[in-house]
Parts: structure tokens; C-alpha cells; sequence
């Protein structure tokens, strides 16, 4: 099951805050964004962090969206379990790296952006070892790349509940 995150005015705010503030560090710092989409960097610098807001949100994790600096391949976590959350601006969207190495956290979270510019869908997730096995090398016009099919995404509530384990174990 997916899930729709409303972000609240305020979260809406802080989002657009703190994708300019990325997008102004990262490319006065010369890193360059890794996209995968034609539209600007601000615009994939928005969706990002809106994404990482909504899953932070759904899984009750602590979040600083003005975190400074190049992240190490999480961009939160679940006490020991490093989450990347990607994000599509395709309702259809797919889980994508541009290479299996590019997958460094230990799992990775899918979030689409929908017609309401203040709600975000959570998808579903996927482990760096199964992430491995399922995925597929596709060319969708930019390169190649890596992708898993949402139907491949475990939900956002085993998801959960595996975090939830982990956590009282």
C-alpha cells in the first residue's frame, strides 16, 4: 500500500528554505546534481527534500532538512539502518540509481510527487542486498541507470514494522 503525506504550511516553507540552501552549497561547491530528469536543479532539489520530509514524517524519524554538507549515501536514520530517500516527479515512478555502487545506505525509500504540490507519495522500499538481485540496467534516455519496479518495493509499513524490530530487539 502507498501512502499520501501531507507536508503542513510550515513543512512547505522549510522545504523551499532548504532546497535553495542545498542547491546554492552544492553548486558553489561544484558538485553537480544526479539527475536523471530534465527539469532544473531546483526543482530536484525541492522534490528531494519534500520526499525526505515525508518519509521522516511516516517513519517518526529526526530530520534536519538544513543538514550541511554532502550526505554519505543516508539522508536519515533509523538508529543504525541509513535510509537514501529518491524521489520522482512520475506518479509511475521507479526506484533509481545510476549505478548499483551508487546504492550506499542500507536501504532506500521511493517517494512520488502528485498532482497537490504539498503531498508526497511513499511508495515503498527496498534493502541495498535485494536491491542487487532486482534491479534492471535501463537507458531512459539520460544513460544508463539502475531502476526497481514499485510492484519489486517492499511496503512502507514492512518497512516500518522492520524498523520497529530492529529498534525493540
Amino acid at each position: 500500500m502507498v501512502l499520501d503525506v501531507r507536508l503542513t504550511r510550515a513543512e512547505m516553507a522549510m522545504a523551499e528554505q532548504a532546497a535553495t540552501l542545498r542547491w546554492q552549497l552544492a553548486r558553489a561547491s561544484g558538485v553537480g546534481n544526479q539527475r536523471r530528469d530534465a527539469r532544473s536543479d531546483a526543482d530536484i532539489d525541492l522534490i528531494g527534500v519534500k520526499a525526505e520530509m515525508a518519509v521522516a514524517k511516516v517513519l517518526q524519524l529526526p530530520y534536519a532538512s538544513t543538514a550541511m554538507g554532502v550526505d554519505s549515501g543516508a539522508d536519515m536514520w533509523a538508529d543504525d539502518v541509513g535510509i537514501d530517500v529518491k524521489a520522482s516527479f512520475h506518479p509511475d515512478g521507479r526506484l533509481l540509481f545510476k549505478s548499483k555502487e551508487a546504492f550506499k545506505a542500507d536501504s532506500a525509500v521511493l517517494v512520488v510527487a502528485t498532482a497537490e504540490a504539498d503531498v508526497m507519495r511513499v511508495v515503498g522500499g527496498i534493502g541495498r542486498d535485494r536491491f542487487q538481485i532486482d534491479a534492471e540496467e535501463v537507458d531512459l534516455g539520460r544513460g544508463p541507470c539502475w531502476i526497481v519496479p514499485t510492484e519489486k518495493l517492499a511496503s512502507i509499513e514492512d518497512i516500518w514494522l522492520g524498523l520497529t524490530q530492529r529498534r525493540v530487539r
